[in-house]
């Protein structure tokens, strides 16, 4: 039912929009071309709880489109090119050309307001909450990462940042395949969907950009980004999104990114991921706990992602700590 509730959302959508559907490119993909515009609308489901929709166009009258929808989903959208205004459930927003957002929607209802010739050019690639919560929340920072644990009782959630090279080229790399074997077609499509989908998650939840240039910090700017490795620590066992800690520390999440990269040599759930490690390193030694109260103390909810990264960082299993082989 989730997954379905993906496709019956860009259903509305496209519904709503002047489309005469035309011919069928593959099994699983339409292409749309639009009336009274310039331009078309393409939809890729490589599978179940995943859709791409890639749109091209100019409408040549101002138009409102309006979509209500009980279902959910997360969508990582790609603006291109093109100007106009969304409101989602109350909340007003821009398109803005050269940006990407993560969004998540809950039993929602939208407007768009789209400007007459004015060129519309963006990505969207829909998830549903199972195959998102499947990818992303089953970490060692716990379920802040989970649908629920970034939407929390509001009907929709935007995050938004500027749209990276790397992320413009596979964008451009989506249509670069030429062969004329369907399958194989179809195969690479889903292989970029996907690699967008993991470079652009770890960029709004995992913070993993690097060669960064540095800034100048204010020294109101450093006290704060101390303040936000204090909460880290603070809340080892369920810490909050790198999202939630920009806010609580009140900075940005670009200046908490590349600050606390500066301060700490490190990124800040790399920074947390090793002082939990640390904490289980030293509750092992003391030998009252065994294992997995040890992984759940320090916040980690799987074990063998426990184990895994104490391996990775020590050398040993965490077992072979407990039996007195780590001096």
């Amino acid at each position: 039912m989730e997954q379905a509730s993906v496709h019956s959302i860009y259903d509305s959508y496209i519904n709503a929009l002047p489309s005469t559907k035309s011919d069928r490119i593959v099994s699983e993909a339409n292409r749309y071309t639009l009336t009274n515009s310039d331009g078309y609308l393409r939809r890729v489901i490589p599978r179940p709880g995943l859709e791409l929709v890639e749109s091209s166009y100019s409408l040549q009258e101002n138009r409102v489109m309006n979509i209500q929808s009980q279902a959910a989903m997360v969508e990582l959208s790609f603006c291109l090119e093109g100007s106009g205004e969304f409101v989602v459930s109350g909340s007003q927003h821009e398109f803005l050309p050269g940006s990407c957002s993560l969004q998540l929607m809950n039993d929602f209802h939208a407007n768009f307001m789209y400007r007459a010739d004015v060129p519309h050019r963006s990505v969207g690639i829909g998830i549903s909450v199972e195959q998102f919560n499947e990818w992303v929340a089953d970490s060692d920072v716990g379920a802040a990462y989970s649908f629920q644990g970034l939407l929390g009782n509001q009907a929709y959630r935007l995050f938004r940042m500027p749209l990276q090279p790397n992320m413009a080229r596979m964008l451009q790399q989506l249509n670069d395949f030429s062969s004329s074997h369907q399958k194989l077609r179809r195969l690479h499509t889903e292989g970029k969907i996907l690699e967008i989908v993991s470079s652009a998650l770890d960029m709004f939840l995992f913070e993993r950009e690097e060669n960064r240039p540095r800034t100048q910090l204010s020294r109101s700017d450093r006290e704060k980004i101390h303040n936000a490795r204090d909460i880290l620590l603070e809340n080892m066992e369920s810490p909050p999104s790198l999202i939630e800690l920009a806010r609580l520390a009140q900075l940005n999440e670009y200046k908490l990114k590349i600050g606390f990269k500066e301060e700490f040599g490190t990124s800040v759930f790399a920074y947390l991921r090793e002082r939990r490690l640390e904490k289980a390193l030293g509750l092992l030694r003391e030998g009252n706990l065994n294992v997995s109260e040890v992984a759940l103390i320090v916040g980690f909810s799987n074990f063998s992602h426990f184990s895994e990264a104490f391996r990775k960082q020590y050398g040993l299993n965490p077992s072979e700590v407990k039996r007195g082989r780590f001096c």
